[in-house]
Formats: structure tokens, sequence, C-alpha cells
């Protein structure tokens, strides 16, 4: 399976040996062909289709200075995640994303497509003893869109949905509910580290 993570125009990733750590870079996409990381030059979504701001129900407290806020998901870091901070599995919980393209009605953006790195990536014990999310429930400003089913995988996931227009000169809110999980080996807490788009209309 092919599992393609896109990068800003100004952040790409560099996967160490050791640890996985964004380093400053411009337009590239790395992609994981079977455990091998190949790098395909290239601009990305990002380049026009930003999110503005994140949000979630509930997080886990701080551990010191490392935190597991929902903006954890979206900086291009698979070292750090968001992880919801309910009693349980988090079933209910969510994650939300703001679009707002108020100052862009020159552009009709969309999102077609959504790339997932489930549970806590930082280390693959971490992630076996951590809680994924097997079941998604995406909701646009509350109105159920869709619904997206993950699979256990320690792997990027590229999931495909349907086309996404981006309403202009509005915001829009994006809001993804924890539906099942995959429970961890340890703990209950479920994890997102990557939540992603890419889409049509940036050029």
């Amino acid at each position: 399976m092919r599992h393609l993570l896109y990068i800003s125009c100004l952040l790409a990733c560099h996967f160490a040996q050791a640890q996985e750590k964004p380093i400053v870079g411009d337009r590239h996409i790395y992609a994981d062909f079977d455990g091998e990381m190949v790098v395909l030059g290239g601009c990305s979504w990002y380049c026009g289709g930003n999110v503005k701001a994140t949000g979630s129900s509930s997080s886990l407290s701080a551990n010191g200075t490392r935190n597991y806020e929902s903006g954890n998901a979206h900086d291009f870091d698979i070292n750090t995640a968001w992880v919801e901070g309910v009693d349980g599995h988090g079933i209910g919980e969510w994650l939300e994303y703001e679009f707002d393209l108020t100052h862009q009605p020159e552009h009709q953006i969309g999102i077609t497509k959504i790339y997932i790195a489930n549970g806590y990536r930082k280390w693959k014990s971490l992630w076996e003893k951590n809680s994924r999310v097997k079941t998604l429930k995406v909701y646009l400003d509350g109105v159920y869109f869709t619904t997206l089913e993950l699979l256990d995988a320690f792997e990027f996931q590229e999931i495909s949905i349907p086309k996404l227009m981006l309403p202009q000169e509005k915001i829009l809110k994006m809001r993804f509910e924890i539906a099942a999980v995959y429970p961890g080996s340890k703990y209950q807490d479920t994890c997102i580290s990557e939540l992603l788009f890419d889409g049509v209309g940036v050029h």
C-alpha cells in the first residue's frame, strides 16, 4: 500500500534512522513505499489551503514540558500527538480544524484526501501501548459528512473522501469524532499523531 505524507511549502520532514523530526525544507513530498522513504519533488496542498486553527473536546494533561493538545495533530511532527483527555477510550471525543478562506475569494480550494498517522507514532512501543482510532465520524459545521475507517497500522494512511470544496469568503469547521478504537496494550488513551489534507484548487 502506498502511504503519502504531504508537507507544507515551509516544512518538510526528515526521517532519521533513530528519530523522526521535522526540518526546514521547501515543497517536498515524502512517501513511504513499503518502509522505504523516498523524496519526491513538487508543491503541496498547503501552498494555498492551510488550516487557520485547531481545537478539541479534551486533551490529556501535560507531562512536564510535553503536551497533548490538538495542535500536535497538525504540526508536521510525528513525535507529538493529540491525546484525548477523558476516562476510557475517548469515544465521542473530537478533533476540529478551522478553514478560513475569507481572504481568498479568487480561489476555490477543495479537499479530496486525508493523511493520518494513527496512534502515538513517536516510538513503536508507545504506539502499541496507547489506543489508536478505528473509526472517525466527520462533521462539517455540525452536520454529518462521512465516516473514515482506519487501519491499525503504524504507517501513514491515505484516505480518499468525497470532494469537499471549501466555501469561499466563509469559515468552515471540520470535526473528527472518535467512534471506535483499537485498544492499546497498556493505556486506554486514544492518540492521533498527524491528520493532514490534500486536494485541489491550490494552483
